[in-house]
C-alpha cells in the first residue's frame, strides 16, 4: 500500500459531502482488538483503486508484473485494467458466478477501503462491477458499496483486518496455499510476529505452523532458482503439498546427521522429481529411505540428482525422453530397494515376488548378453544355491 494518498482522499471527501451516498448498513471490523462497525457509502469505482498488495491474488500478480518488466500502478488506468483481468482470470467460472449474481440482484456484500480509496476487501468485486458496466453500459455497475477505514489504521492493522477475512477458515481454501504463505511472508516484512499471525489467523498461541510455512515458502524459492524462474511463484501453486513432504524429509535428514554434501544431492533430486509431477506421496518413500540408513537407495537418488543436469524444466523434460527414462528407472530401482528392505522379514512374499519377475523373463531375449546385467545374473545365481537346500 503507498504512503497516504491526501489527493484522493479529498476526492472522496468532497463526493461524500455532496452526494446523498451514505446506506444504512455498517460493516463489523477488528482493529487493534477492538470491534468497530464502518458506515457503508455507495462510491463511484473511478474514486478507488485495487489493492496490488492483496494477498488473494499474491502469486498471479507477481507472475504479471515479471512480464511486465515492472510493478503495475493502480493509480494509471491502463495498469488498472490489467489487474482487472488478472483478477477475473483467478478463477473464471467463479467470475462468472459471481458476475451472474450481481447482475441479477446487486452487489450485497459491501467492501472495505482505505480512507483514500484502496481496497482491503472487495478487489475482485470490483473488477467484476467494472466488467459488468464494460458489457452493459448500466450506470448501477459504476459505482460499488464500501465500508471506509479511518485515518489512524497502520500497515499492521491493514494486513490483521485484510489476512483475517480472507485467510479466515471458510476462506483459506478458495486464497490457496501459495497465497497464504506469501500473505505470511508479508506480515513478517512489515513487522508482525509469528505469534501475531498465529493468533489473528488461527487463534491458537503455538507458533510453529507459521515457522513451519515460513520456511516452506523459503524452500519454494530455492526450486524456482533451481527452475531458473525467480519469483515465478505460479510455476509451485499446485506443488506446495510436495514442499510439505519434503521439509519431512529434511527433518529426518537432519535426524540422523546426513552429511551436508549428500543433504544438497538430495536437495536437487527431489527439485527434480517435483518438476517431473511425481506424486508428493511418492517423495515420504525418499524419508523412508535415510531413516532405514539404506544407502544403496540413496546412492541412486544422489545419481539421479546428477541425471537432472540439463532437463531443469518441464519443457526439456517432455522434449529429452531419455534423460527421462533414466530417472525414473534409478527411482524405480531406489524405491525397490526401500520396499524389500520393508519386507525383508516377509520372506514368502519376497520369494513370491523374486519368482514372478524370473517368470516374465523371455530367455530368448539378447538383452541378456549385455555385459552390464553380468553383475546382475552373477547375484541371481550365488542366491539360487543359497537356496537349493531349502528346496531338496
Amino acid at each position: 500500500m503507498p504512503e497516504s494518498n491526501h489527493n484522493n482522499k479529498s476526492r472522496i471527501d468532497e463526493y461524500i459531502e455532496n452526494n446523498d451516498c451514505q446506506i444504512n448498513e455498517s460493516v463489523p471490523v477488528i482493529i487493534k482488538g477492538e470491534k468497530k462497525n464502518l458506515s457503508v457509502y455507495r462510491l463511484p469505482i473511478d474514486l478507488l483503486y485495487y489493492n496490488i498488495r492483496n494477498g488473494r491474488f499474491a502469486a498471479e500478480y507477481r507472475n504479471e508484473i515479471k512480464k511486465e518488466g515492472g510493478v503495475l500502478i493502480p493509480e494509471e488506468k491502463e495498469d488498472a485494467k490489467k489487474i482487472q483481468n488478472l483478477l477475473w482470470n483467478l478463477s473464471i467460472n467463479e467470475s462468472k458466478l459471481t458476475y451472474q449474481d450481481i447482475q441479477e440482484r446487486g452487489q450485497w456484500k459491501a467492501g472495505i477501503i482505505t480512507e483514500d480509496g484502496y481496497v482491503i476487501d472487495g478487489n475482485r468485486r470490483m473488477s467484476i462491477l467494472s466488467k459488468l458496466f464494460d458489457d452493459t453500459s448500466d450506470d448501477e455497475f459504476k459505482f460499488i458499496k464500501v465500508g471506509r477505514l479511518n485515518a489512524n489504521v497502520e500497515d499492521k492493522d491493514l494486513w490483521k483486518l485484510e489476512a483475517g477475512i480472507q485467510l479466515g477458515k471458510e476462506e483459506i481454501v478458495r486464497y490457496g496455499p501459495m497465497n497464504e504463505l506469501l500473505k505470511l511472508e508479508e506480515a513478517k516484512s512489515i513487522g508482525i510476529s509469528n505469534d501475531e499471525i498465529a493468533k489473528t489467523l488461527y487463534g491458537f498461541n503455538d507458533v510453529n505452523e507459521i515457522k513451519l510455512k515460513l520456511d516452506r515458502l523459503e524452500l519454494i524459492k530455492k526450486y524456482l532458482i533451481f527452475l531458473n524462474d525467480v519469483d515465478n511463484f505460479k510455476k509451485a501453486e499446485d506443488k506446495v503439498e510436495h514442499f510439505k513432504e519434503f521439509q519431512k524429509i529434511i527433518k529426518i535428514a537432519n535426524d540422523v546427521q546426513l552429511d551436508p554434501d549428500t543433504k544438497i544431492a538430495i536437495r536437487k533430486a527431489v527439485f527434480c522429481l517435483i518438476n517431473q509431477d511425481i506424486q508428493h506421496m511418492e517423495l515420504r518413500k525418499i524419508g523412508k529411505m535415510i531413516k532405514r540408513e539404506l544407502d544403496q537407495a540413496l546412492e541412486y537418488i544422489i545419481s539421479l540428482s546428477e541425471d537432472c543436469d540439463g532437463v531443469q524444466t518441464t519443457s526439456t523434460l517432455n522434449e529429452d525422453e531419455d534423460d527421462v527414462d533414466i530417472i525414473n528407472s534409478k527411482l524405480i530401482a531406489a524405491k525397490d530397494i526401500l520396499e524389500a528392505d520393508v519386507n525383508k522379514d516377509q520372506i514368502g512374499e519376497l520369494l513370491r515376488r523374486a519368482a514372478l519377475n524370473l517368470d516374465t523373463i523371455d530367455y530368448q531375449n539378447h538383452d541378456l548378453e549385455n555385459p552390464r546385467l553380468k553383475e546382475i545374473i552373477q547375484k541371481i545365481l550365488d542366491h539360487m544355491k543359497k537356496l537349493e537346500k531349502f528346496g531338496e
